[in-house]
């Protein structure tokens, strides 16, 4: 008789594991550029280019949209007010709410970072050719919108 053997994970064949590593590697090796040379950390670099994009945000929606904690986010938003970089803005109809956007500093440092992260980027995906990007991206798309079908049929 033989006994069923259960299935076993593979680390370095598990996608999970595999997506988190490089996610690792590339956000590691890409804050290398602001950390080095602007003394700025991930959640703050996060947060710059989240208000750069869409000004006056609050840190709930920030926390959202870039994955972090509602303590990370308050650390980073606090550094950053500090150095100067963010304003705060209190709700006329909610003291509760405070919504955030970048100084004129604030601005002028997302622009030094911003094309060197660019660069960055570039020379991570020139290892692909044009249709492996088309590919990636589209795969990438794909499996968010199947995490949002599994989490939606998990409620």
């Amino acid at each position: 008789m033989t006994a069923h053997r259960p299935r076993s994970v593979v680390l370095n064949r598990f996608i999970p594991y595999l997506m988190v590593n490089l996610a690792k590697r590339i956000s590691d090796s890409c804050s290398e550029i602001y950390m080095d040379a602007f003394a700025i950390t991930v959640p703050e670099w996060r947060i710059l280019a989240r208000l750069a994009e869409h000004d006056f945000q609050n840190a709930r929606d920030i926390g959202e949209v870039t994955f972090m904690d509602k303590s990370k986010v308050s650390r980073a938003v606090k550094l950053l007010d500090g150095k100067g970089y963010v304003t705060r803005h209190k709700n006329g109809e909610d003291n509760r709410l405070t919504y955030l956007s970048l100084t004129g500093a604030g601005r002028r440092l997302y622009h030094q970072i911003a094309p060197r992260a660019l660069d960055w980027e570039s020379r991570l995906i020139s290892a692909l050719d044009v249709d492996e990007y088309r590919d990636l991206m589209r795969i990438l798309e794909k499996l968010d919108l199947q995490l949002d079908r599994m989490d939606r049929s998990e409620v």
